[in-house]
């Protein structure tokens, strides 16, 4: 039988499926393209087709998982109501809540991101993400400087800033967790980290404090350390939980 014809987004997306179960069961560094190709059943010309390089692969893995984000946030963003505090603190929170629900896949790509080869990647990556996010954070300032929940003279300014803080921060952030060594030091690095990012966020913006609590679980966070630290260390791959069907 020959093979079945597919639109280029459907091939390239099936690719990427197979890839992120690939980078879960043998780990990123042990994947090979011809591994990849051969379980996708397709040929390497039709993966280079489709991306550069494994690296460029990577990116594709990260920017499709933020581009759900974004699509959530941005869907979700017409639904807010309240004051701009009370509508930027509820677009973080389901922010928080669409990645929790998604970690498990998200920790076999994520944290290559730390590794020295991919800073670039990273760099290149986050620009991509700030424009957008300023896209659903410039309203929220407008708003919250209009009606008083935010003391904010330069909207355009403040926004910049916050979100500079935002990415910068949270990158030293990870940073300092994955040189901690330890599952405890890893979450308390996280932990009190976005706790004092938030803090600083609204101290900014002179929100009422509080106002950008994300409730983060210690117990949780602590065990992201192994599957985080595993998709870091060379041709190991990460164990998924047990209860995740895929």
């Amino acid at each position: 039988m020959g093979r079945v014809s597919k639109a280029p987004e459907e091939r390239r997306d099936e690719l990427l499926d197979t890839a992120l179960r690939l980078c879960t069961t043998v780990g990123y560094d042990a994947l090979s393209i011809d591994q990849l190709t051969r379980e996708a059943g397709v040929a390497k010309g039709t993966f280079y087709y489709y991306f550069g390089s494994k690296q460029d692969m990577l990116g594709a893995l990260v920017q499709r998982f933020v581009d759900g984000l974004f699509a959530s946030l941005e869907a979700g963003a017409q639904d807010l109501t309240g004051t701009g505090a009370d509508r930027f603190g509820a677009l973080l929170g389901q922010a928080t809540a669409w990645k929790t629900e998604r970690v498990e896949d998200a920790m076999a790509f994520i944290p290559l991101l730390y590794k020295p080869e991919n800073v670039e990647l990273r760099h290149r990556l986050f620009d991509l993400w700030h424009d957008r996010t300023r896209d659903l954070f410039r309203p929220l300032v407008a708003l919250g400087s209009s009606d008083g929940t935010f003391m904010v003279a330069e909207v355009d300014a403040t926004t910049d800033l916050v979100l500079s803080l935002w990415l910068d921060a949270s990158t030293r952030i990870f940073e300092d967790a994955i040189a901690a060594g330890s599952s405890d030091g890893f979450a308390d690095h996280i932990v009190r980290g976005m706790t004092a990012l938030t803090t600083a966020a609204e101290r900014i913006l002179g929100a009422r404090e509080g106002t950008f609590a994300i409730p983060l679980d210690h117990a949780m966070v602590r065990g992201l350390h192994p599957l985080f630290m595993a998709a870091l260390a060379p041709g190991t791959a990460s164990t998924p939980s047990t209860g995740r069907a895929r």
